[in-house]
């Protein structure tokens, strides 16, 4: 059921983009007579990127390794100076005029970012697709920063990246048994030993649906009207992660959650 990926440019410097332009609009699609996933990719504004010219030349970059004609989603991936992301959205509309880009879309913006990217996208006909931001039972800033309400408010979907915040929420590691990256770090540690309870209740919750801690991060994000994108090293990984669109948490078990992670929801 899973019907579209997400990209970028700098994602191992187009490997990604190659690998995927091979396997979904290429000769090694497995079914030629199904529809084709959608594919979304990024435009990230190096500080040495300072014409329209070099999205442009960015964007045919990407169509190539793509294998495609026009990209189905295509986002800035930062709001980076010294352009302003003004100037990039407006780079941005301009390729969607031009037929290369389906649906135009934003990464990392703020609030008010988001409603100037809305409002100059919309004075050239253009809608704004989506707002590409870390979201998670861990990370839940953009529920008090205002991103969440003006995405609502604007109609414009939320892309959570990081929704399994970095495996913490797979029930994987323990204070004993931390992550690789966290290995060296004494904060990290001291956030392990945050976890075990939250762990605990996200695998009481995913017992009783013959799930995975991992499958209940994702649909509490699916219940708040998210796009998770969890990235996935192995088949059975993406299994698992796919299985999470076919049962949704009651109201108690979701309630239970939001509760149990207020401490990560900051005061504006």
């Amino acid at each position: 059921g899973i019907n579209w990926f997400d990209t970028a440019e700098i994602y191992g410097r187009g490997r990604s983009e190659l690998i995927l332009g091979r396997h979904v609009n290429g000769s090694t699609s497995n079914n030629p007579d199904s529809p084709k996933p959608l594919i979304a990719t990024k435009f990230f504004p190096y500080p040495w990127r300072l014409r329209k010219s070099s999205l442009k030349r960015a964007l045919k970059a990407s169509l190539k390794r793509l294998n495609a004609e026009s990209i189905d989603i295509y986002q800035i991936h930062f709001p980076f100076r010294p352009r302003s992301f003004e100037y990039w959205v407006d780079a941005l509309a301009d390729a969607a005029q031009d037929g290369l880009v389906k649906a135009v879309g934003v990464s990392n913006f703020s609030a008010e970012q988001t409603k100037r990217a809305h409002e100059l996208l919309a004075r050239k006909g253009i809608v704004l697709a989506a707002n590409q931001v870390g979201y998670s039972l861990l990370n839940r800033k953009i529920e008090s920063n205002g991103v969440l309400e003006t995405c609502r408010e604007l109609d414009v979907s939320v892309i959570s990246y990081g929704p399994l915040a970095e495996g913490l929420l797979t029930g994987k590691y323990r204070p004993d048994n931390p992550p690789p990256f966290m290995r060296k770090w004494r904060w990290a540690r001291k956030r392990l030993k945050m976890l075990p309870p939250l762990i605990s209740l996200m695998s009481d919750i995913a017992s009783g649906h013959n799930a995975s801690p991992s499958q209940v991060a994702l649909n509490w994000l699916i219940q708040k009207n998210t796009l998770p994108i969890p990235g996935a090293k192995s088949a059975m990984q993406a299994k698992d992660n796919a299985a999470s669109m076919r049962w949704s948490l009651g109201n108690d078990e979701f309630e239970a959650l939001n509760v149990a992670t207020e401490q990560y929801l900051p005061t504006r």
